[in-house]
């Protein structure tokens, strides 16, 4: 078979293979009745783990590794001088390596972390939402519901002002009934004659208070 035939056959073949996977792979109903492998296909078609991260963390201890073992063994090393004609020691460059070279692979992996980290917390704040119907659920590409978050922040202040406000007499500190102290004496308005509330005047706001007035 030509190799031509052959890069054809398959890719009808992963055609089909696609659209079986999205029929019977890919639909969240679906994972619940599927065995261990089907709910591995499922997670790992719907990206609900992410393998970039594991990669890495493997990449960069086996870097690591490398980098410090090959500068001890450049400790043992010596080359031919063609000038000098004598033997130099290579000892001073694997101390460099040893010392410059696991630094330079962490920052360079930390920068390629930076953006995995910030999927993460983004995964996080996500699966912190109420699960509803149609949601991204698991998936951790899936970002929070914007309009949610904005309704239930516009929600959060009209929700303070229906809570009932207590007010306390400025007196003896005891909470106020109908704007009255139950404990201290009433008041009244040197002005008006109006009984005060919390030490102010309903009628002409005169923050002062007396015996009612004598007719």
């Amino acid at each position: 078979m030509l190799p031509s035939t052959m890069l054809i056959v398959a890719g009808v073949l992963a055609l089909v293979a696609t659209v079986l996977a999205f029929i019977y792979i890919v639909p969240e109903e679906r994972r619940e009745k599927m065995g261990s492998f089907g709910k591995f296909l499922h997670d790992t078609c719907n990206f609900k783990y992410l393998m970039v991260e594991k990669i890495l963390q493997a990449l960069y201890i086996f870097s690591t590794a490398a980098v410090i073992l090959f500068g001890v063994l450049m400790l043992f090393r010596t080359e031919y001088n063609y000038w000098t004609d004598s033997r130099i020691w290579m000892g001073g460059y694997g101390l460099l390596i040893i010392i410059l070279g696991p630094i330079a692979i962490r920052l360079s992996y930390e920068l390629m972390m930076m953006a995995i980290l910030l999927l993460k917390n983004v995964i996080a704040i996500n699966r912190k939402l109420p699960d509803k119907p149609g949601s991204a659920g698991g998936d951790v590409f899936a970002v929070p519901d914007m309009q949610e978050l904005r309704q239930r922040r516009e929600a959060a202040p009209s929700a303070q002002e229906t809570a009932p406000r207590h007010a306390y007499c400025r007196v003896c500190g005891t909470e106020l009934v109908n704007g009255v102290c139950p404990k201290c004496p009433p008041q009244y308005c040197k002005l008006c004659g109006t009984q005060l509330v919390n030490g102010i005047c309903p009628k002409c706001s005169a923050p002062t208070d007396s015996t009612p007035p004598q007719a």
